[in-house]
């Protein structure tokens, strides 16, 4: 009995709150102010086209980057074949003046 006792005064309680809550939604309503959701529409979709073009700007730069980035060379082809032709000629430079030393 004690148990029905406490819902029911719960429920008094709840339903008590639920008035007051009405109330003051009658009265926010009679004052005028609705809720607009225009104004918010159209700059989460002016903020969307924004991050949007923001996001393709990213994607290209991004794909410029990379491809420069593959395209970079360290030194360029002249300097590696005088390299390694002046490399190969002290190799074989080399080799001659042993063999000579050894005769």
């Amino acid at each position: 009995m004690a148990k029905i006792d406490e819902l029911s005064e719960l429920l008094c309680a709840e339903l008590a709150s639920f008035e007051q809550h009405m109330k003051r939604l009658e009265e926010i309503h009679s004052q005028g102010i609705h809720l607009d959701t225009k104004d918010l529409i159209r700059r989460l979709s002016s903020l969307e086209d924004t991050l949007d073009f923001e996001k393709n700007e990213y994607e290209r730069i991004s794909a410029e980057l990379s491809d420069t980035i593959k395209e970079a060379k360290i030194y360029p082809k002249w300097a590696l074949i005088v390299f390694f032709v002046s490399l190969s000629l002290n190799v074989i430079g080399v080799v001659i003046l042993i063999l000579d030393l050894k005769k």
